[in-house]
């Protein structure tokens, strides 16, 4: 799934009930598991020492390990944080056919590779990217009604619109084999 997608999901299906002021928290836990992907994108020379952290950062049992933690200590913003990176996982591992994770690493270099791609058209990736097409309009209609003011409103279109521009390199990617996209 693309990454503002997983944002969305974890927001909606966590950001009730904590409160509105861990919601970052619900983000950033969304966010970590692609962070070495947005750092490999700007940092061209820096590959292979990427690729461990993007194990580090897809990691099961170290997210586990995590939420144990922030559960007994009962420190909220460790728990949000852990299940919602371990909810990114849980969708990434069946939608990365050519491109999977290493995600029990340390305990094991094994990468399940998915029958399904949310974006490669010779994985069901027409199908699947266009769910989660529908699956982040769905979430954004739930986090807008849990909204308040305009400045988290603006910020919610904001998110949407990076969302949408994501969804439209997808169709062109997918649907049309052309590069759609603006960067």
């Amino acid at each position: 799934m693309n990454t503002p997608a997983h944002m969305a999901l974890s927001l909606a299906l966590l950001g009730k009930p904590p409160p509105r002021r861990l919601w970052w928290v619900i983000l950033f836990g969304a966010l970590l598991p692609d962070i070495a992907y947005f750092l490999m994108w700007g940092l061209p020379g820096a590959r292979g020492p990427l690729n461990l952290a993007a194990d580090i950062f897809n990691s099961v049992p170290l997210y586990a390990i995590a939420l144990a933690a922030g559960a007994l200590t009962q420190w909220p913003w460790l728990t949000l944080l852990s299940a919602s990176a371990l909810m990114h996982i849980a969708f990434d591992l069946p939608l990365h056919a050519g491109d999977a994770h290493r995600h029990f690493w340390p305990l094991t270099d094994w990468a399940w590779h998915a029958p399904f791609s949310f974006w490669d058209a010779d994985h069901h990736g027409r199908f699947f990217g266009s769910l989660e097409g529908v699956l982040f309009a769905a979430c954004l209609v739930v986090i807008w009604r849990r909204l308040e003011t305009r400045w988290q409103r603006a910020l919610a279109l904001a998110g949407a619109l990076v969302y949408a521009a994501t969804f439209v390199h997808f169709v062109g990617h997918a649907w049309f084999g052309r590069h759609w996209a603006v960067w």
